[in-house]
């Protein structure tokens, strides 16, 4: 029998998706890489078109009126005829009946953009003969492009099953490994895929990615450095490396990688503040304020929550006038007026978002010296939530100030209710009557802080408090 090309099927381009990272704390759960560039590939075209042939257990035979059709088809095609080539398809009614015919109806239709219509003919395909290796594939590839990554799974298992061992097959294997968090299982896929597709770079980060995951950096920033010298502008892959840089504990390299991506202009205002982050962890608080601002002054600037993430970052650093700067810039400017703002129908996050916000400018209010300010402000966020523990804690501090100390303690007690906040808010009880010289009262505030979050630092403190009550009292 004559062997007939089964049309190749080129995906539509698609948008390479940006992948947002938090580099201060890597994470091996991160969403694999984007898969769309691989639609757009060379090796892609290449691993789509194929021959098709006389195999029985995983190609249906054709019969003359059949290749008479497909011949007819190839020639449209010859002539750029696209759409006469589906129609011929479409209006003939051998087609309903023919795997082969559905097959290369939903490969033209696929070509075309048209997946939903293409998966409807592999689908009939299959129906008309179920060990059709080469329409179990590519149905999985087109499910893959509507992100039916349940759906896909199993008819690529099942291609394989059927003697399929091409890269296209087991990269994508590997990339639905990925999506469910089967990290060793992707490694294993992406590399296989890596044998008969050894140029592809989607396989490539896909090992990269696994490599992270499973706890190796190292070998996912070689692989990272590898794609770099071919791709030296691409800021997602120097994102990339520095995520496995941190990871490894080179915090120094992240930053140097985020610097070139932030040059490239490529990377958004969130990854400016992550980049502003490790800056403060290195000390080198200038550039983490500079970081910050540029974050905050963006044509579309940080989201309302790690902009405040940037002033929470200095005020633990105690860098004030910076942290103040920021919550300065974040009340005056037009892009978070909105975030700002508060009615009955805000939505009760978007309140505490909006709550911690008003404790931050507290704390920065309290340690520039306008401790009247910062003192209505918590107030005010007391009277509007009196369970908010966060609130009362750091209205206890101002108490504290105005030698309030009774009020102090019974806002400290109130605070300690709530299950989450229970251990600071008795280290802050037991730490205010320390320094208020009541030693042995701040022994078992300290003891349940302790009990509740075991903290080397706070145990050595609570033994100096109990060596000077020992004294006091001997």
């Amino acid at each position: 029998m004559t062997r007939h090309s089964l049309l190749s099927f080129l995906m539509p381009t698609v948008m390479v998706a940006t992948t947002s990272w938090i580099f201060v704390a890597p994470t091996n759960a991160r969403e694999p890489f984007p898969i769309d560039p691989l639609w757009a590939s060379a090796d892609f075209r290449r691993a789509f078109t194929g021959a098709y042939g006389t195999d029985g257990r995983i190609e249906p035979g054709i019969n003359t009126a059949e290749r008479d059709v497909l011949d007819t088809v190839a020639t449209k095609m010859r002539a750029n005829d696209r759409t006469g080539a589906i129609a011929t398809l479409s209006d003939n009614p051998l087609t309903s009946g023919s795997a082969a015919l559905l097959f290369s109806l939903g490969s033209l239709h696929f070509e075309d953009g048209n997946v939903d219509v293409a998966v409807k003919s592999f689908e009939k395909a299959l129906a008309a003969y179920p060990n059709f290796r080469d329409a179990h594939r590519n149905l999985a590839i087109a499910l893959v492009q509507q992100a039916k990554l349940d759906e896909a799974e199993p008819h690529l298992i099942r291609s394989m099953e059927l003697g399929s061992r091409d890269g296209l097959t087991l990269g994508l294997l590997g990339y639905i490994h990925a999506s469910h968090g089967r990290h060793q299982a992707a490694l294993q896929a992406y590399r296989l895929a890596q044998l008969t597709m050894p140029s592809e770079a989607q396989w490539k980060l896909g090992e990269a990615h696994a490599l992270l995951a499973l706890n190796d950096p190292r070998a996912s920033a070689s692989i990272y450095g590898e794609l770099l010298s071919h791709r030296p502008a691409d800021a997602n892959l120097w994102m990339n490396q520095a995520d496995a840089y941190l990871q490894i504990g080179e915090s120094p390299l992240a930053i140097a990688n985020l610097e070139f991506a932030r040059r490239l202009g490529k990377i958004e205002a969130a990854e400016i503040i992550s980049l502003g982050h490790l800056y403060l962890n290195e000390t080198m608080t200038e550039d983490a304020v500079a970081c910050y601002r540029e974050a905050l002054t963006a044509a579309t600037p940080a989201p309302f929550d790690k902009a405040i993430d940037a002033i929470d970052a200095l005020s633990r650093f105690q860098h004030w006038t910076g942290a103040r700067e920021l919550a300065d810039l974040i009340s005056n400017s037009p892009a978070y007026a909105a975030k700002l703002a508060s009615s009955p129908e805000t939505p009760k996050p978007a309140l505490r978002t909006l709550a911690h916000f008003e404790r931050v400018r507290a704390l920065i209010e309290l340690e520039t010296g306008d401790a009247t300010s910062a003192a209505v402000r918590v107030e005010a966020l007391v009277k509007r939530d009196p369970l908010d523990a966060d609130s009362l804690v750091l209205l206890a501090r101002f108490r504290e100030k105005e030698k309030r100390i009774p009020e102090a303690e019974m806002l400290l007690e109130q605070a300690a209710r709530d299950p989450e906040h229970e251990s600071a808010a008795m280290r802050a009880l037991g730490e205010m009557r320390t320094r208020d010289g009541r030693y042995a009262e701040a022994i078992e505030p300290l003891k349940q802080a302790l009990r509740l979050a075991p903290d080397p630092r706070l145990e050595d403190y609570l033994k100096a408090v109990e060596q000077v009550a020992d004294l006091r009292n001997p």
